[in-house]
């Protein structure tokens, strides 16, 4: 019973009220606020952007996937990538290496596509693999 009187005593009529106004004021003042945010880039950035953009739509780089269909002669090969021309529709293009010459077919961004054509070549020419960038 001790306690409970302390209770009733500590929370008096006018504490109550002065607790209570404590909890409306921090309600009312705890809303969301809502604002704008205004980001002001660089033209450089965009510049930059629309760079490597241009380079990633060039197929010369030389980090893609190729497709070796011969290794041989000079004269093989051309034989061999005017026949690969006729026969598909990807690029192929020589290369020499000593001390022979390669025909290399496609540039392809994923191995996966890689192994798509791959399929597709190895019904003509089943020596032929893949070359990693």
């Amino acid at each position: 019973m001790h306690k409970t009187v302390f209770i009733m005593r500590f929370l008096s009529t006018p504490r109550i009220f002065l607790l209570l106004f404590f909890l409306l004021s921090a309600t009312l003042q705890s809303q969301a606020q809502e604002g704008k945010i205004n980001i002001q880039q660089d033209v450089k950035v965009e510049k930059l952007l629309a760079a490597k953009t241009e380079l990633n739509k060039d197929d010369s780089g030389s980090d893609r996937y190729r497709i070796q269909i011969y290794n041989g002669s000079l004269e093989g090969a051309t034989k061999e990538q005017a026949n690969f021309r006729n026969n598909f529709e990807f690029p192929c293009d020589i290369a020499f290496k000593t001390p022979t010459y390669r025909v290399y077919a496609g540039k392809f961004r994923t191995k996966l596509e890689a192994d798509k054509h791959l399929m597709e070549v190895k019904k003509q020419y089943p020596s032929a693999f893949i070359i990693n960038p």
